[in-house]
């Protein structure tokens, strides 16, 4: 009996403080907080890091801060909504995102939700069923919509 009561105090003690720990962990970015983000690809430029510092490619007349944006890349948290699949949603944006030491780059698919007008996106990474909502200013800044 007195083992049986050592193993149910060791469970509460460990085991179930872990387990809210891994639940509460489970964030949700844009890239794993443990990689380096090397580049990320739109339609028209890329976001790359030359030397120290960040760069458009090619420049452009739009007055975007290279270093503020690669910092929303690594560092933008999201948040996971339910959303009804459907085959004719049409991408508005798209970004290639390469990091260090991977060899494909991770696509991630910008499509305006209609059910919010022009206020929100739905953000979703290519082969993934997985929506997450962007507002429209987190959209226009990490996707350098105008």
């Amino acid at each position: 009996m007195l083992i049986f009561a050592v193993l149910i105090l060791m469970f509460v003690l460990y085991g179930i403080p872990q387990r809210l720990q891994q639940k509460s962990s489970a964030e949700h970015r844009l890239i794993p907080a443990d990689a380096q983000l090397l580049m990320v690809g739109f339609a028209n430029q890329r976001l790359v890091k030359a030397g120290p510092q960040w760069q458009l490619q090619p420049q452009s007349n739009i007055q975007v801060d290279a270093g503020q944006l690669a910092l929303a890349w690594q560092h933008s948290q999201l948040i996971p909504v339910d959303t009804v699949p459907m085959q004719s949603r049409v991408p508005v944006a798209q970004a290639s995102v390469q990091l260090v030491g991977e060899t494909s780059p991770v696509i991630w698919l910008l499509y305006p939700d209609a059910e919010s007008g022009n206020s929100q996106y739905l953000l979703q990474q290519a082969g993934q069923t997985q929506f997450y909502l962007l507002s429209a200013s987190q959209a226009k800044q990490l996707f350098l919509l105008k």
